[in-house]
């Protein structure tokens, strides 16, 4: 009977210890979006599809990068009324790399803090400031 109420009380401490968090904040998603390779051609302009000469190797899609952290925004961050998402185009996919793209929330242009989590195209969104 002793051994049954040991069991019982050491599975109640490992219910409570597992349920407790000492990290309030929930980390940020992480999203992987098509990455394109850059283009010969001066920035602002459509090139050929050769490798590049000078710039990055890989950059992100501004189109796809748009519509996903839209999506993190409405259903991660549980946000309301986000209108456009204007990501920066041509954004290197580098580890460690942070740039900012700007949504507008009820009406209001807020930015958005994207970090880029290696070399796969892996990037984390932050809240909106």
């Amino acid at each position: 009977m002793r051994a049954v109420a040991v069991l019982g009380l050491c599975g109640l401490g490992l219910l409570l210890t597992t349920s407790c968090s000492t990290n309030p904040d929930p980390t940020p998603p992480t999203k992987t979006v098509t990455v394109t390779p850059t283009a010969g051609a001066s920035p602002g302009s459509t090139g050929s599809s050769a490798p590049p000469t000078t710039g990055p190797g890989r950059v992100f899609d501004a189109k796809a990068m748009n519509a996903a952290v839209a999506k993190i925004l409405t259903g991660t961050y549980q946000l309301h009324d986000v209108g456009e998402v204007s990501c920066p185009d041509r954004q290197a996919v580098t580890d460690g790399s942070t740039f900012q793209c700007v949504v507008e929330i009820a009406g209001e242009p807020k930015r958005v803090p994207i970090t880029v989590t290696g070399t796969g195209g892996d990037y984390r969104v932050d809240a909106p400031r």
